[in-house]
């Protein structure tokens, strides 16, 4: 049984995102190409135009998918759900010294037993 854990699954997605980013590049160059040679009146074939927007509009919709995920990850990792998080040790702070207080309050006999 493989256990996939947190980290390894964000470090996949951060592969994945480069490897992405490469791809993005040299679509890149590919789209500057063909928009010199639009404007040299080069271009005769545009079916190749819309095959490299094609592929430019998969990457891009790759890559925003990644990106929500490597987020939505993150956010796992700190403890955030449904946008909120709760910070234990401010929590287990706070509960110390509110308790702290009332034990103090009881040694002053300002709260009843």
């Amino acid at each position: 049984m493989a256990i996939i854990t947190l980290d390894d699954r964000l470090s996949e997605l951060e592969t994945e995102r480069d490897a992405i980013g490469k791809v993005l590049k040299r679509i890149k160059r590919e789209i500057n190409r063909l928009a010199e040679q639009i404007e040299t009146g080069e271009v005769t074939d545009k079916s190749e135009a819309q095959k490299i927007l094609a592929e430019a509009r998969y990457w891009l919709k790759a890559v925003r998918e990644t990106e929500t995920e490597i987020e939505k990850l993150k956010k796992e990792r700190a403890g955030i759900a449904h946008g909120y998080g709760v910070d234990l040790e401010a929590a287990r702070s706070e509960v110390g010294c509110r308790l702290h207080r009332l034990a103090q309050c009881k040694k002053e006999r300002r709260v009843s037993e």
